[in-house]
């Protein structure tokens, strides 16, 4: 009878394979409700910020930091986040962050005035920076190295899929129920994930082999510097932008940001407990996906915040029809995420990233096509349908093409003990990226879209706009094209 109980060590091997296999499958379910829910965040907002505007009677320069101050407070909050997870643990401070999100979430829905909404997104972005800190290292720690880039195609994936429900779901809600709805959606989703992860997630396989031990103090000062650097870069940005000079505020908020940056590397440099190690910019691989990445995320969240403007008030499309127009970039992006995560497993990232570039500034040179020649302001124009449809699906493409096989490489070039901050890094420098853009484009276009629009007055400042979003696809498409050839190497 004992005998016959006795197990062979070969069948208990077997039993642990499948068992973490099931559970890495599990784990990953769980990131993707999260990274589900910042999708869909991420598209619903821009949808609804005209008729945010309109509520509130301000100006597009007002109402533009409820899309920035969420990207602005994410990208703060999240070295801060990962820093935490790799102290504190992964799962900790993953499940808190799914409870100041449905928070923020509730209270954004209930703002009486703008002031209020900007306060309550910031809420949300904290909430967020916790879930987007460690939703890539949590799906790099329960999969093998040979199938990082599945891991992270799947995740970009299901980013896209919250992408495309939140033009759906927010042109619907927006239209049937107005705008406050799509905050409200945005908290039975948190709830269950809240639930989910607190079940299924398990704090010791989700730990690097090194933990940080003994007590550790917040970096206060590196936060306020970097505070300082990332505040005042954006407004001189949106200041340069609006004035098309170098007036005396833009040149001293810029060097205001200069110098916030230059203090924050060198009191991070002294610190034993840093907010973000920059010794990690060191390492080539990691220091250009981070760079890149950066640039990618401007160039598309300026895109994302001027196409609503143009076809719910040129085009005088309804909010429903804007959201599907912007549906095939979710698309694009959802077929070329896994494939490229696939290819860079096997080839490496470096031609992969150059074309993601490549494809992305012909996507915006067709786009700004749009209101050009005849017939191209009918909104009933069947051209006018074909050119949005096709170049949003490109540019989605585009992105896929780029974001997974950059995200990959740039992490897996960190020792896995680091890597909750170099995720943090990475996630900070993107969202940096994309309120750069938001308050770029809002400032191209303040004047366009102040008081009567007008067609051709909008298509100038988008013309000017656009342009410029495709210089910087160049010089994206050169540092990608620079980076090392072949597959990724192993973590030291």
């Amino acid at each position: 009878m004992a005998a016959a109980q006795q197990q062979h060590p070969r069948d208990r091997w077997i039993d642990q394979e499948v068992a973490a296999d099931r559970y890495k499958w599990w784990a990953l379910l769980v990131v993707q409700l999260s990274i589900l829910l910042i999708g869909i965040d991420s598209t619903i907002t821009n949808l609804a910020l005209p008729s945010i505007t309109s509520e509130f009677k301000v100006s597009v320069a007002s109402s533009q930091w409820v899309i920035a101050v969420f990207f602005v407070v994410v990208a703060l909050a999240l070295p801060a986040a990962g820093r935490i997870s790799d102290i504190r643990g992964r799962k900790t401070v993953f499940v808190v962050g799914f409870s100041l999100f449905a928070m923020g979430s509730a209270l954004s829905g209930l703002a009486p005035n703008i002031g209020m909404l900007i306060a309550m997104r910031a809420l949300q972005a904290v909430g967020a920076a916790a879930l987007l800190a460690n939703s890539n290292v949590i799906s790099l720690a329960v999969f093998p190295l040979r199938q990082h880039g599945l891991a992270l195609g799947i995740n970009g994936t299901v980013y896209s899929v919250g992408f495309a429900l939140g033009f759906t779901l927010g042109g619907i809600l927006i239209q049937l129920l107005g705008w406050r709805s799509i905050f409200f959606v945005n908290v039975p989703i948190a709830l269950a994930s809240l639930l989910v992860g607190c079940w299924i997630l398990r704090s010791d396989q989700l730990e690097p082999e090194q933990k940080t031990a003994g007590p550790q103090q917040f970096d206060l000062p590196g936060f306020a510097l970097a505070s300082i650097g990332v505040g005042g870069l954006m407004l001189g940005v949106q200041h340069f932008a609006k004035e098309q000079s170098l007036s005396t505020l833009t040149v001293g908020l810029t060097s205001a940001g200069l110098a916030g940056l230059l203090g924050f590397i060198w009191v991070e440099l002294k610190q034993s407990h840093p907010l973000i190690d920059v010794r990690l910019f060191r390492i080539g691989e990691f220091a250009r996906g981070s760079g890149t990445r950066l640039l990618n995320n401007t160039i598309v969240a300026a895109c994302l915040f001027a196409i609503p403007f143009f076809t719910q008030t040129v085009l005088h499309f309804n909010s429903l029809q804007s959201g599907l127009v912007m549906l095939p970039y979710s698309l694009g992006l959802a077929v070329a995420g896994p494939i490229a995560g696939h290819l860079s497993d096997r080839f490496g990232p470096r031609w992969l990233t150059t074309l993601g570039f490549i494809t992305g500034g012909v996507a915006l040179l067709w786009l700004n096509s749009i209101g050009h020649g005849p017939g191209s302001m009918n909104q009933d124009s069947m051209l006018v349908i074909i050119k949005l449809v096709g170049a949003m699906l490109l540019l989605g493409s585009a992105s896929g093409l780029f974001v997974s096989p950059n995200n990959s490489a740039s992490l897996d070039a960190v020792p896995l003990a680091r890597t909750g901050t170099a995720s943090g890094v990475i996630w900070a420098l993107s969202f940096i990226g994309s309120a750069v853009g938001t308050a770029y484009a809002a400032a191209m276009l303040r004047q366009a879209l102040h008081g009567q629009i007008e067609a051709s007055i909008y298509l100038k400042a988008q013309d000017t706009l656009f342009a410029s979003l495709v210089a910087l696809s160049v010089l994206g498409g050169v540092l990608c094209y620079t980076r090392a050839r072949g597959p990724k190497s192993t973590i030291s």
